[in-house]
């Protein structure tokens, strides 16, 4: 490629990246950041005209793609619309007419070039790493050379933008780590959605090209990132096929390789309330470490579930402190050295529910929203049911039983419809980690409490922290038994299908499916249970299936039911 052609290519993937910011700027009604930045943009796009024209000859060979007068056209479209404060038309002229009109461009180039590995960029960014990262730098430039990963299931392709994204093999499946079209647009989105301005530190996990790092740094120039990556391989290709010299230029960027994720481990021990730890997710999928790996997908599923869910939070927990009729700390005499049985909805609690009828004095029955109708219909009315989810479909958990007697546990935050509607007492749960429930605990001198992400463990912390004598779980299978999801006459019954599954072992000791979700609330009680400061209560699964809970005791809701 001539000098010429790589300056259009290049000037192309500038005015792409620049255009997605204006259109995002403008639809946000960011209108200084929209129009400072579509000026630049505009100012590109004359510099790149001159070399677009000497090189029309070239670009039409098969198709006249380049017209004078439809560029210029194009141009004065925009500048006519930034002049009148147009802003809708010109956002759409951006997307509608010059985005598509320079892939096209970038699709040509790519289509007549034959693009090489640029080992003089590669070099270059090896010495910048060196300068900033002495170690590191040393350790790339010390590797066989990228080309030669093509062969280790690695491999680089050009996207629409002009840019490189990395796709990776697993086990004959490619996956990548970008977009295959406007990668900085997916970055700028991306970073968008990480950055907050109460966070001034920030660790990521997985590098792939660095697109989304660059990304997340040019929104704030003041923020710390720390970038871990555990694949030598990634870092390489990143250096050699993405130019990431204005990161490691960065005195506030660090990439640092971490094979066995010690350090990683470190920093997120570490965290504040001024850090953030963010995944990137298409990265942990080349996570080879099964433990780890885990871990991590654990993580992401709690943190997405709460970032994503936040203003239906806010909303419910809004309204629940209007409509409640006390908080659960003022039950702590009612549960005190009683025998508490958390009934569940997993798929073995039909095995021996109806053994609750058996029950003595000083027990508690506290059922979990999705096993309430069923406990009723079949004659047993437990002493409270517990509602912790925030979606408004699970009120079909309640409806028709608004009139029911039996005092409700819920969640601040849980679905604002169970306390409008419910005619019962409503005794409120604040919860930790969620920022209104903490503040509003501390303004009115009311205890808060773990949650663990589900019903169930949010039943547990209640048990433990309400000083229960026994703690006794029926229908916790945290697992398929028998390939069913839930208790007949609760939720969906059949497992549809055991893709994506995990495996653990059951409390017969063979191995049965479970979800990551379940998996994640089963090592929760694990380590709630073995917490120092839980002592003296008796914890039993009398669950007759499921998963192996270590800590707890499995026992037959027979004997737990005359063994005092």
């Amino acid at each position: 490629m001539n000098d010429i052609l790589k300056n259009i290519y290049q000037k192309n993937i500038s005015i792409i990246s620049l255009s997605d910011k204006i259109i995002h700027f403008f639809r946000t009604q960011n209108f200084d950041a929209a129009l400072r930045t579509s000026t630049i943009t505009i100012n590109e796009i004359s510099d790149l005209l001159k070399p677009l024209f000497s090189s029309k000859s070239y670009i039409n060979e098969n198709s006249e793609f380049v017209d004078d007068q439809s560029i210029m056209n194009m141009l004065r479209s925009l500048l006519d619309a930034q002049e009148k404060n147009d802003f809708i038309l010109l956002a759409d002229l951006y997307e509608i007419q010059l985005i598509p009109y320079l892939i096209h461009l970038q699709e040509i180039i790519m289509a007549k070039e034959e693009f090489v590995f640029d080992e003089e960029r590669y070099q270059s960014n090896l010495i910048t790493l060196k300068e900033s990262q002495p170690q590191l730098g040393a350790y790339l430039s010390s590797l066989p050379s990228p080309l030669t990963l093509f062969d280790q299931g690695y491999s680089i392709e050009y996207t629409s933008c002009g840019l490189m994204t990395l796709a990776l093999d697993d086990n004959g499946r490619k996956y990548y780590m970008h977009t295959n079209n406007r990668i900085q647009n997916e970055a700028f989105t991306l970073a968008n959605s990480w950055y907050s301005y109460e966070k001034t530190e920030y660790i990521i996990y997985g590098l792939g090209l660095g697109y989304h790092v660059g990304a997340l740094s040019e929104i704030d120039n003041n923020i710390n990132i720390e970038v871990y990556e555990s694949d030598i391989n990634i870092i390489q290709l990143a250096f050699a096929f993405s130019d990431l010299i204005y990161i490691v230029q960065k005195p506030n960027i660090k990439i640092i390789y971490d094979p066995d994720y010690t350090e990683l481990m470190k920093s997120i021990n570490n965290i504040t309330e001024i850090s953030e730890f963010i995944l990137h997710y298409p990265s942990l999928r080349n996570i080879k470490n099964i433990d780890i790996k885990e871990n991590l997908e654990n993580y992401f599923i709690q943190y997405s579930s709460i970032k994503n869910q936040l203003s239906l939070l806010n909303g419910n927990f809004n309204a629940n402190i209007l409509n409640n009729d006390g908080v659960i700390d003022e039950l702590k005499n009612d549960f005190e050295d009683k025998d508490l049985y958390i009934i569940a909805a997993g798929p073995s609690l039909d095995k021996n529910f109806m053994q609750l009828k058996e029950l003595g004095e000083n027990t508690i029955i506290l059922a979990t929203g999705t096993v309430f109708r069923k406990l009723l219909n079949a004659g047993i009315t437990p002493d409270y049911v517990i509602v912790t989810d925030p979606n408004p479909r699970v009120y079909r958990q309640i409806a028709g039983l608004e009139d029911c007697d039996v005092p409700m546990l819920f969640l601040a935050t849980a679905f604002k419809g169970y306390t409008k509607n419910y005619k019962g007492k409503r005794y409120m749960i604040l919860q930790e980690d969620f920022n209104k429930a903490e503040k509003y605990a501390e303004q009115k001198g009311f205890s808060v409490y773990k949650t663990g992400g589900s019903v169930s463990t949010t039943a547990l912390e209640l048990g433990i922290r309400l000083c229960c004598k026994r703690i006794i779980f029926l229908g916790l299978d945290l697992a398929f038994t028998d390939n069913f999801v839930h208790a007949q006459g609760t939720s969906r019954r059949e497992l549809a299908s055991s893709e994506g599954l995990r495996k653990v072992k059951d409390i017969h000791g063979n191995m049965v499916y479970t979800s990551r979700n379940l998996d994640i609330y089963r090592k929760w009680i694990e380590n709630r249970i073995i917490d120092k400061e839980v002592i003296g209560i008796d914890f039993i699964n009398a669950t007759e299936g499921g998963a192996l809970i270590s800590g707890m005791r499995i026992l037959q809701l027979e004997k737990v039911i005359h063994q005092k």
